[in-house]
């Protein structure tokens, strides 16, 4: 005789979160009367604000764009080595493809431009 298998177990239903009278629940927004009275800043501190804030986006856009240079330049030099291995005879493209986890083809059209030889 098979065991009887008990009933999925539910949690209890979260406590609603209340919200601003008119959101239309699209969004959840916490209740006014429940958040702390927070002063609005005046149109200096939030200028202020601004200029840090829009300071350190360009820093973080200057950094993006200093690791993609980098990037670039480490994908040459490893595919101009890569060429290097092919061009001397000791490796094949299979060799450079299973070493890379890169296919075949697309280790062929990397070095393509890096190599002195073609197969």
């Amino acid at each position: 005789m098979a065991a009887a298998i008990p009933a999925k177990v539910r949690r209890p239903p979260r406590a609603p979160i209340p919200l601003r009278k008119g959101s239309g629940g699209s969004h959840i927004i916490p209740d006014t009367a429940t958040e702390l009275d927070m002063p609005r800043p005046d149109k200096e501190t939030r200028a202020a604000a601004k200029a840090r804030i829009a300071e350190l986006k360009k820093i973080r856009d200057q950094a993006h764009e200093e690791a993609e240079k980098a990037k670039a330049t480490a994908d040459e030099v490893m595919w101009k080595a890569i060429a290097a291995e092919l061009d001397t005879g000791e490796a094949l493209q299979l060799d450079a493809a299973e070493a890379t986890d890169f296919s075949r083809d697309h280790v062929a059209k990397r070095t393509k431009q890096y190599r002195t030889t073609q197969d």
